[in-house]
């Protein structure tokens, strides 16, 4: 008898095991089955349209185009090589001022936009955790901006060597994509956690978008005056003597860029200085008795060390971002 009490009991704690098992799974299973179908929805209905799409790819290559287009026919350049040629105007157009306009125009309304609606609401019911719809969004937004990005990069790389015999084609396009994926993680973190810190999708689209104006049209501006201005009897110019290279972004990105090429190609061309001063990384100095211009490297960071900065800005504001949305009251 007892052992059939006991037999009973075995069976009932095994059926129980079991039942626990096949809940955990089917939690685990519609958790799953809710991110995927997050996924496909946020960038194959909110991200990857056609016409979007288009208008991205064109807009990442137009200016680098018209470089090349602009080539006359028979010329010969005194250092045949890609990068020489286009690769600081397409870094700076392409990854400097559209790659993030797109990131920023794309990215900002994910979160935002559902906060607005109110369909977060429902979308916070579902069987899937605020860190879950966040991270899933986040990876639907680097696939779009990888995507057109490897998109307008190929375009570029197979049209060039069509125009003109340029050396370095392989060179410029690993450049340009290494330095593409810390711009793209960056600014797309930047407009990310702003999507998560704003309800209205206006603010979190126009914060990274005035991050954007002031680090590569107004800060570019003025930073060669910076460098070359003293104030009173100082001996320092200003941009050293205010530190101010340390909250200087378009500084730290060309920094880290500097990094890549001296990688991938061992170092920065003369012709590429002339433009890398612009952004404090090179001082200029011109003998007027010969007019002969000297370059001189500013060391301020190294590489990567303006790398590190750069992904400790990008992850501190996105675990911001989460823990906002985390305890933000969401209603309609």
């Amino acid at each position: 008898m007892g052992y059939k009490i006991i037999r009973s009991e075995m069976g009932e704690e095994t059926t129980n095991n079991v039942n626990m098992k096949g809940e955990k799974s089917g939690v685990i299973m519609n958790l799953t089955t809710t991110a995927v179908i997050l996924f496909k929805k946020t960038l194959f209905k909110d991200m990857f349209k056609i016409p979007k799409v288009l208008v991205s790819i064109t807009l990442m290559a137009f200016g680098p185009l018209m470089a090349i287009l602009a080539i006359p026919t028979g010329i010969e350049f005194y250092n045949n090589s890609l990068n020489d040629y286009l690769g600081l105007t397409y870094s700076f157009y392409t990854y400097c001022m559209m790659f993030p306009i797109i990131l920023t125009v794309v990215g900002a309304p994910l979160i935002a936009e559902e906060l607005k609606s109110g369909t977060m609401l429902t979308l916070i019911s579902k069987p899937i955790s605020r860190g879950g719809i966040l991270i899933t969004k986040y990876l639907a937004l680097t696939c779009f901006g990888f995507l057109i990005n490897i998109a307008s990069l190929s375009l570029i790389t197979l049209i060039a060597p069509l125009k003109y015999t340029f050396e370095g084609v392989a060179d410029f396009f690993v450049i340009n994509l290494l330095f593409s994926l810390i711009v793209q993680f960056f600014f797309q973190s930047i407009a990310f956690s702003f999507s998560c810190l704003f309800k209205k999708t206006r603010n979190a689209i126009l914060m990274p978008l005035l991050i954007i104006i002031f680090t590569f049209f107004v800060l570019m501006s003025f930073r060669p005056l910076f460098m070359y201005i003293y104030l009173g009897d100082s001996e320092v110019p200003i941009y050293i003597q205010f530190q101010l290279f340390h909250f200087d972004l378009g500084y730290h990105l060309f920094n880290a860029y500097i990094g890549v090429m001296n990688i991938i190609s061992g170092g920065v061309s003369e012709n590429m200085m002339y433009f890398l001063y612009m952004f404090g990384l090179y001082t200029q100095k011109i003998d007027y008795d010969t007019w002969e211009i000297t370059f001189t490297r500013n060391d301020f960071y190294s590489p990567l060390g303006s790398l590190i900065f750069l992904l400790s800005i990008a992850i501190g504001l996105m675990f911001l971002g989460y823990f906002l949305f985390k305890k933000r009251d969401i209603s309609r």
